[in-house]
């Protein structure tokens, strides 16, 4: 049921699609298809989903306004009014259209959730939804360190966190946050190598689940939104900068997707220069998989750093057995799982001679 329009207080305002459109409203009629694939392709881009632009109402499309209603603090009745419209438009949905044509493709970016200055550099938050974090926030997190050049292309490092039982609704903002976890200070590493790369990171369900990131094209999608997000958000003037060079860095549960994603056959794979994998040997496939792609990735490298006497060793030492020559694979200077990636952020930093100084 809608509510009673009051010109004076227009901004409470909904109406389900579908329905009549409110006095003075006759310009965007929110009854035509084309009104409603607006929505739709709105949806789609700021909330990384794949409705389908059909130009009708189902459970799926109304379920997506209120997932929406809900991330901006409005009513989540799941209807589409001025309010809900405003804020698509102020998400980056653009103008609606009238009773005329589809709108055009856009190239928006991902919402901008907000930025922080500490540490040093420039840390933007983002929302790609990838579908796997709950209850954890739909939330990237991109880093630029302190002196950063923006040149294109731009060389990223891609990392993957572990498994978060304990904490499962943390995100990423909370994860590498130095004041909440002395683990992972991994932006702080990044400006302390003084290498011109940017650092980014998705936030990932508690057992490390990617969403739509591992399934067929989400890498090149995930990338894209990146890219996109670093020209809305960042030094880039509004134009989406180029992939540069990729390493993919993992923790823990993070390891089976960065192997499904380094071995997928899309461009941003081809475009991985290292993987670093820190604990992460668990998964059946870990030795005879990793070595298939450094076989065939000859000009890649891979890192692998183990525990000894642990979980993750006898996977490791079936991969070093199996001696590809650009396959490194060693023991970690640490005992405390949580603390592997740190203890060797900086060395593989400082060890991938291909990323330019800032």
């Amino acid at each position: 049921m809608t509510q009673a329009f009051d010109r004076k207080s227009s901004a409470s305002f909904e109406v389900a699609i579908g329905g009549p459109p409110p006095d003075g409203e006759a310009e965007v009629d929110r009854r035509r298809p084309t009104y409603i694939r607006w929505v739709q392709r709105s949806l789609n881009r700021i909330l990384s989903l794949r409705l389908a632009e059909d130009g009708r109402i189902g459970p799926q499309t109304r379920s997506a306004i209120r997932s929406f209603q809900q991330m901006r603090r409005l009513n989540p009745d799941g209807m589409v009014g001025l309010r809900t419209e405003a804020a698509l438009i102020e998400a980056g949905a653009g103008r609606p259209p009238g009773n005329g044509a589809d709108p055009g493709p856009s190239t928006t970016a991902p919402v901008l959730i907000r930025r922080e200055t500490e540490p040093p550099g420039l840390s933007l938050y983002v929302n790609i939804a990838l579908g796997g974090e709950a209850p954890a926030p739909p939330m990237t997190g991109i880093f630029l360190p302190q002196r950063y050049r923006p040149l294109t292309p731009i060389d990223f490092i891609l990392y993957l966190h572990g498994f978060k039982a304990r904490r499962p609704s943390l995100a990423i903002d909370g994860y590498w946050n130095r004041a909440q976890s002395a683990f992972w200070p991994l932006r702080e590493g990044v400006n302390d190598s003084g290498k011109n790369v940017v650092l980014v990171a998705p936030t990932l369900g508690p057992r490390s689940q990617t969403g739509w990131l591992t399934q067929a094209g989400g890498l090149d999608r995930f990338l894209d939104q990146v890219l996109r997000a670093l020209a809305f958000h960042g030094p880039f003037a509004g134009a989406p900068p180029r992939l540069g060079r990729l390493i993919l860095a993992c923790h823990s549960g993070g390891g089976w997707p960065m192997r499904q994603l380094a071995l997928s056959d899309q461009r941003g794979a081809a475009a991985i220069r290292e993987c670093w994998g820190f604990d992460c040997t668990y998964n059946r496939g870990d030795d005879t998989q990793w070595a298939r792609w450094a076989s065939a990735r000859p000009a890649a490298r891979l890192y692998i750093y183990y525990i000894s006497n642990s979980p993750t060793q006898p996977l490791a030492a079936k991969l070093k057995a199996l001696a590809r020559p650009n396959i490194a694979v060693l023991p970690a200077a640490t005992r405390i799982h949580d603390r592997v990636p740190i203890t060797h952020w900086r060395e593989r930093l400082d060890g991938a001679a291909f990323l330019a100084r800032s």
